[in-house]
């Protein structure tokens, strides 16, 4: 059963950052209205997109999977504070707080799998 919940977490990892680090690069602009006006959002968008697909590529091999699992745990302790940060502006990407609320609420979940994979997999 380990083994499957290993598999299903590198599943969600490896799609949830290569596609979502593949789209940092093909359509940046998507991300600049998260990115705080006192950062380079062209920069912040390219580099955060390269962590996430080297994170996405590092959950698929077994040698480097509890580092990528911690990685991924990290990044998304790191967007947090962007997200509560949209959360409470007048004029969040998210609109609607019950979406917006859902979203810092994932944000947990994917901190959550991500620790429990570095730690699944041997550290």
């Amino acid at each position: 059963m380990r083994n499957v919940g290993i598999f299903l977490a590198c599943a969600l990892i490896a799609f949830w950052m290569l596609g979502g680090g593949v789209v940092h690069f093909v359509s940046p602009e998507a991300f600049f209205p998260i990115v705080p006006d006192w950062l380079p959002e062209l920069e912040v968008v390219l580099i955060s997109g390269a962590v996430e697909i080297a994170i996405g590529l590092g959950v698929i091999v077994r040698r480097t999977r509890a580092l990528a699992g911690l990685a991924f745990a990290a990044l998304c302790a790191g967007f947090l504070p962007l997200h509560l940060w949209d959360f409470f502006r007048p004029d969040p990407v998210f609109e609607v707080p019950v979406a917006a609320s859902i979203r810092i609420g994932v944000q947990f979940a994917l901190i959550a799998i991500g620790l429990w994979l570095w730690k699944a997999s041997g550290r």
